[in-house]
């Protein structure tokens, strides 16, 4: 579950809809209603503007039976209430407001859009997604009657959107992926589709999402399979499945359309140059997005020899990586202070053991370099420190739902990159078997992907499980990455852009 709704994904939202995309109108409020769309601080919002809808005056209930939290969660005070109130002096309809979880957006002539579920929001690969407005552009396609989008999370941690869809004909997913381009940026367009007969539904009727098949990455009526016709092809078809997690996949096959991005596409470069011995680029990967282009690539190419990056030498403190200086320096720049965060949030259902998590916490730290690491400047470059312990503890915490927006606005903030570790987690209980556990790493030790192996490897430290242990640290990278840029062929390339950009720069 991602963190509550922000001022910038509502403005990111409204880029799209100036672009006249699909959504439902709602209507008008009813008599002796009233209806406020607000932003995060419960503010009106101005028409046009998407929010989320809230609903006062007559026929709010009194809450949910039995359900004490949730009642406090949804049904809010109306600071509204003088001005809008059917009937001032009731206070069951003047005085409070329900909390819909729907976005929507006033239109000039008085009406309401509907535009999704705020719940319905998703991150992936670093941008925020609002699952109903991507369903709303596949309902625009031509023969598709229903749609549902989800995330769906991958055996290594990776999360794609999946769409499940009820249609009058049979599609295959180059085609709804050419329909949805001119709609859609590609990050919101789905990695896989599933075409269905009907949704399954929960006892009231509603679409159970639970009930969802696995998705698959090929439809029917989709590109002819073409198996591999060659030794290389054949080694190249089983690099790829491993990659993009299939369990097979044809010569003519779109890395991209079959899942592939540009994570896996670095995945998958790395794993052709260690088992082809074949350096292949990720722009060529992007240009030759097929196995039989990549089989011809290589052949054309011939071979590179891979080696294994060396442990490095124990010592006070290590270079940085071009990454690592680059992040310093921006993180020290005006606005940089938390512009480089790399927050989460997880809600765990059921019994959770503090303690333990906070030891699978410190396995972590002690397992990853990484997490024990902090930088400094020395003698006019940047360079890291790898301790052997650090100090780490969990806040804990015990809120009330309704204040955990406030918890998560407030748990990001600024890292001092002297002081490891760049982690912090806070855990918050929010009811007998609920908790929001909330962590946050700073960009200069941490990625998308690496991110997603630790979550990963923190639930498997968690239950118990023993983990391999790492053949190499970042810090032995950073060390070869260093070596590498005192080799001619490297120092020729600086030299030509030294030259071809002179005198069209400044700082």
């Amino acid at each position: 579950m991602q963190p509550p709704y922000t001022i910038e994904d509502v403005e990111s939202l409204n880029v799209l809809l100036e672009k006249g995309e699909h959504t439902v109108s709602i209507g008008t409020p009813i008599a002796n209603q009233a209806v406020y769309i607000l932003n995060t601080r419960q503010q009106l919002v101005p028409m046009g503007i998407a929010g989320e809808l809230y609903i006062g005056g007559a026929g709010i209930a009194r809450g949910y039976l039995n359900l004490p939290e949730l009642t406090a969660e949804k049904f809010v005070p109306n600071p509204f209430a003088e001005a809008t109130a059917a009937d001032p002096a009731d206070s069951t309809y003047a005085n409070r407001m329900y909390r819909t979880g729907d976005l929507a957006r006033w239109l000039p002539d008085g009406s309401i859009e509907y535009l999704g579920r705020i719940d319905h929001q998703v991150k992936i690969r670093g941008y925020r997604i609002e699952l109903g407005e991507v369903e709303a552009q596949l309902l625009t396609v031509d023969g598709i009657q229903k749609a549902v989008v989800t995330a769906w999370e991958n055996e290594d941690g990776h999360k794609d959107l999946c769409a499940y869809i009820v249609a009058s004909e049979s599609l295959s997913l180059p085609e709804l992926r050419n329909a949805l381009q001119p709609k859609l940026p590609d990050y919101m367009i789905p990695t896989y589709v599933v075409q269905l007969d009907r949704f399954p539904l929960t006892p009231n009727g509603k679409i159970d999402r639970k009930a969802l098949p696995a998705p698959e990455a090929r439809l029917e009526g989709g590109l002819e399979y073409v198996a591999p016709r060659t030794p290389l092809e054949a080694k190249l078809a089983q690099i790829w499945q491993d990659v993009l997690k299939l369990s097979s996949v044809g010569v003519t096959d779109s890395f991209f359309d079959m899942g592939g991005h540009s994570l896996r596409a670095t995945t998958l470069v790395a794993k052709i140059h260690q088992e082809l011995g074949s350096r292949i680029t990720l722009r060529e990967v992007f240009q030759h997005f097929t196995i039989e282009q990549q089989a011809q690539l290589i052949t054309a190419q011939g071979t590179d020899t891979y080696t294994v990056i060396p442990a490095a030498a124990k010592q006070s403190y290590y270079p940085a990586s071009s990454a690592q200086k680059r992040l310093y320096i921006l993180s020290h720049l005006d606005g940089g202070d938390v512009s480089y965060n790399m927050p989460g949030v997880l809600v765990v259902e059921g019994p959770l053991q503090a303690d333990r998590l906070e030891d699978a916490f410190r396995q972590l730290i002690a397992r990853h370099e990484t997490l024990r690491t902090s930088f400094e400047m020395v003698d006019g470059e940047v360079v890291q420190r790898v301790y052997d312990q650090v100090a780490f503890a969990v806040e804990r915490l015990q809120a009330h739902e309704s204040e955990a927006e406030a918890y998560i606005e407030s748990f990001v903030r600024s890292f001092d990159l002297q002081q490891a570790p760049l982690l912090r987690v806070r855990l918050i209980q929010t009811g007998p078997e609920r908790h929001l556990l909330m962590y946050d790493m700073h960009h200069i030790i941490s990625d998308g992907v690496s991110s997603n192996n630790i979550v990963q490897e923190l639930g498997q430290l968690y239950e118990g499980q023993a983990l391999a242990p790492l053949p190499i640290q970042y810090k032995d990278y950073a060390v070869w990455q260093q070596h590498e840029m005192q080799r001619e062929s490297y120092q020729r390339r600086e030299q030509f852009w030294l030259e071809h950009l002179a005198g069209g720069w400044s700082i």
